[in-house]
């Protein structure tokens, strides 16, 4: 039983780290989703622009009407502003519904821990 216990810890943690993954990348493509909104209003001004590890660059968006967009594998593909909005909308309601199904694992594994834990602490008969 004290096995089971340790599998189910592991679990739980594996879980946690995969939500606040998953809450990090929600932030990322909810925070694009707005700057998309806004593209009429950061066009032709500078901003920064993050180069990884906390350096940036000042840049200016000089054209709004497309938006290079990450498929995976480091490659970039250029889309305009109506179908890049789309893509970061589906990414986030696809990231969002990873979110719940994790959040619901995370539930189920407190109520076997709790459940098991309870075992543990029963005199045996």
């Amino acid at each position: 039983m004290e096995y089971l216990a340790n599998v189910y810890q592991n679990q739980y943690m594996l879980v946690n780290n995969s939500i606040s993954m998953s809450l990090e990348e929600v932030q990322e493509l909810s925070a694009a989703s707005k700057s998309l909104e806004k593209m009429d209003v950061i066009s032709e001004k500078e901003t920064l622009q993050s180069l990884g590890g906390d350096f940036y660059i000042k840049a200016a968006a000089k054209k709004n009407d497309t938006i290079i967009v990450g498929i995976g594998g480091g490659y970039l593909v250029e889309k305009d502003l109506k179908s890049a909005r789309q893509i970061v909308e589906k990414r986030l309601e696809s990231k969002n519904e990873m979110l719940n199904k994790l959040l619901k694992s995370k539930k189920e594994l407190e109520g076997a821990i709790m459940e098991l834990g309870s075992r543990l602490q029963r005199p045996s008969e």
